[in-house]
């Protein structure tokens, strides 16, 4: 009880054993206590180093020793110990503003903010991955994103990369993590395991990250996606994001019911694709249905022609047609 002031329980019961029977020795207050006199010696030092034992004799001489008065003794210890709490506390804050001092630093690369409060602009591929590591660290009720690429992609350093390690992290930690992406991988299934949700849909309108309904962070320009990100705070915004966000997650399906690709391998945002070109649009059309840059885009007709060992887009769609795919 009196821990917090500096005396354990061996201490404290001596002390209260002593209040009683203040001319009690060592000898007669360790039986009392069923210990030894070791550990007796041991609490009246702690007693005087505290300031609750003083000498009986006025020139501090040997002698018997007395307690200090509890009103006197534990009030000072009373106060020194609040004044020390206080100092801490002073030490927290100090220490709290220096944190958000770095935590600001951290995340400020290329920040732009605009006028009304509302938005931040980051510039650059590094903030972006700077404010999505820190909307799925600071996350506390959920976190929901939009992934139109693979979310494990060797080939690309695309900074809109989920942070697979991170969202499972996060998911562990209570948060309810629900992600949408475009592709099945094994680092999806992996985080499913870990407690997060995910759905797959063969095509997504854009990148986005919600964390706990308060911050989103889109793409700065969507058809450059590394050249920055803005995060937005408004809460009209930030409600339409996420009834985008729910309208798309009711139309996805989960990841474990997900159908297993189609002919030849491929997978539904592949498909996607294949009936795009197959209806006549352009890269730049069918990179934009699919959420994806042009880049990702003429990637995945590569990786198509590649499988098909077709030599042109006109032989991808009739042997895409031949296999029933379009």
């Amino acid at each position: 009880m009196l821990e917090v002031l500096g005396l354990d329980p061996g201490t404290e019961a001596v002390y209260r054993l002593m209040l009683a029977h203040p001319a009690w020795g060592v000898d007669r207050l360790a039986a009392a206590l069923d210990t030894d006199r070791r550990a007796v010696t041991r609490s009246l030092d702690t007693l005087a180093d505290l300031a609750l034992l003083r000498s009986a004799t006025a020139d501090d001489a040997p002698g018997p020793a007395r307690l200090v008065p509890p009103r006197a003794g534990l009030g000072a210890l009373l106060e020194r110990r609040q004044s020390e709490l206080a100092r801490n506390q002073l030490e927290i804050d100090a220490t709290r503003a220096a944190v958000a001092d770095l935590l600001t630093e951290y995340t400020a690369l290329g920040r732009e903010p605009l006028p009304d409060g509302g938005a931040e602009r980051f510039a650059g591929a590094e903030a972006v991955r700077r404010t999505q590591a820190d909307l799925a660290a600071c996350a506390t009720d959920e976190f929901l994103a939009l992934a139109p690429l693979p979310a494990e992609d060797i080939a690309t350093d695309d900074p809109w990369r989920l942070d697979l390690p991170l969202l499972q992290e996060t998911a562990t930690r209570g948060v309810r993590v629900r992600i949408l992406a475009t592709e099945p991988t094994e680092g999806l299934r992996r985080l499913a395991a870990a407690g997060a949700e995910v759905r797959v849909l063969p095509s997504l309108p854009m990148r986005l990250s919600l964390a706990d309904g308060s911050d989103a962070a889109l793409p700065l320009d969507p058809t450059a996606p590394r050249d920055g990100v803005v995060l937005l705070r408004e809460p009209g915004a930030l409600a339409g994001l996420r009834a985008l966000f729910q309208q798309l997650w009711d139309a996805a399906e989960p990841l474990s019911a997900t159908p297993p690709p189609g002919a030849k391998g491929c997978t539904a945002q592949e498909r996607t694709l294949l009936r795009h070109l197959a209806d006549g649009l352009t890269d730049e059309a069918a990179a934009r249905r699919l959420g994806i840059s042009l880049r990702s885009e003429r990637r995945l007709i590569s990786r198509l022609s590649e499988r098909f060992g077709a030599r042109s887009r006109f032989q991808l769609g009739l042997e895409a047609a031949r296999s029933g795919l379009v």
